[in-house]
């Protein structure tokens, strides 16, 4: 007996092993009740000298989560953001609130433009304090790293004395345990001390960068594959909840509309490289999409059978309680053979990429990287 027990140990533990290895999201969800979490907000000038850093962000806004989620004990993310521009414009800042639904957030990137400003100072005083006192961020804690990038090129208007001084609102952000990183684009003489200081009285760190962002976006072989695959594993997406009756139904009709419109936005009009990454993500982060009935019972949320005939997808409900089963498992292993051709055809283009260009860029992805790197391993996290 006691031969038998060890055994049965043994091949549990080499079981757990094979399936960390073979399903990085059911692994990531095992461990999600004790990883940590990154808060992160880009305050991002949006007027008309900001074009190209918008399209590089466009870019490369999923590699730069993915770096963060591929290390082995990745914390949850949450991202938000604030566009800014000046007084006289159409507006002088837009706030989306730090979220896990990277969707939102890249689907909100996606319809920035680069218009307004014209006299060189922006309301950066403004957007600062936007980003510090408007992004929802959490209560600080040692458990959750909560870092701000604020781009851009021209200095604050500081004859907008109603505005909050930078200096204060960076001092106000480091009380709260947000520390503020500074990206200059451009080689505007004004803007480098002031962004310098903001940098400095936030704790974080200060890059220059090329006026156009300095992105770097490689096409490669594999990425017009990759977004075929992501868009599969989007069309795998299940809503559930709701309750019953025509509302229930329109509830759950909804949200598959509304993750099937966002699938159809990104795969129309993101640069393929952008498409390629977020296919990725959504094969490696375990909270790739939201109200997802085959995301919450992979990562234990929920049990199939625990869920209310009248809150189960529409589709579902039309079935017997073991058709249902089979129906989802049948979903699961789609979404899991899916995962893996993504995360095969991952490594041959990252492989490409390397091949390519090999010292990493000095563009806006590499900041944020470097920033990222330093600051999370303060808090434990190794990229």
């Amino acid at each position: 007996m006691k031969n038998l027990y060890l055994f049965l140990v043994v091949s549990l533990l080499f079981a757990g092993a094979a399936v960390a290895a073979t399903d990085p999201v059911s692994h990531a969800a095992a461990l999600s009740k004790s990883s940590p979490m990154l808060e992160m907000v880009f305050v991002i000038d949006t007027t008309g000298s900001m074009g190209g850093l918008i399209q590089g962000a466009k870019q490369k806004v999923w590699s730069i989560v993915n770096e963060v989620m591929k290390s082995p004990k990745h914390p949850k993310v949450k991202v938000g953001l604030v566009a800014y521009r000046d007084r006289g414009d159409v507006f002088v800042t837009k706030v989306l609130p730090l979220t896990s639904d990277l969707d939102k957030v890249y689907t909100t990137l996606m319809d920035y433009s680069a218009d307004g400003g014209g006299d060189e100072p922006e309301n950066v005083r403004h957007a600062l304090a936007d980003g510090v006192h408007r992004a929802g961020w959490s209560q600080r804690s040692s458990r959750i790293a909560q870092i701000l990038f604020l781009v851009g090129d021209s200095p604050p208007h500081n004859d907008y004395q109603d505005e909050p001084d930078t200096a204060k609102t960076a001092v106000e952000a480091v009380r709260a345990g947000i520390i503020i990183n500074t990206i200059q684009c451009g080689t505007t003489a004004s803007t480098t001390p002031i962004w310098q200081a903001i940098a400095r009285q936030g704790e974080g760190q200060y890059f220059a960068i090329a006026q156009d962002g300095g992105v770097n976006a490689v096409s490669t072989p594999y990425d017009t594959k990759l977004s075929k695959l992501g868009n599969k594993i989007g069309s795998t997406y299940l809503a559930y909840g709701g309750g019953s009756g025509v509302l229930g139904g329109k509830y759950r009709a909804d949200k598959e509309s509304r993750q099937m419109a966002i699938e159809s936005k990104v795969y129309a009009a993101a640069p393929m490289s952008a498409q390629a990454d977020r296919a990725v993500n959504k094969a490696i982060n375990s909270e790739a999409y939201m109200g997802d009935l085959l995301q919450d019972i992979e990562s234990g949320k929920v049990k199939l059978e625990a869920v209310k005939q009248k809150d189960l997808p529409n589709d579902l409900q039309k079935l017997t309680p073991v058709q249902q089963k089979q129906a989802v498992a049948k979903r699961l292993t789609e979404r899991k053979n899916l995962r893996a051709q993504i995360l095969q055809l991952s490594k041959q283009r990252d492989a490409y990429i390397h091949s390519q260009t090999g010292a990493k860029s000095a563009g806006f992805d590499a900041a944020v990287t470097k920033a990222l790197t330093k600051q999370l391993a303060q808090k434990g996290i190794k990229l």
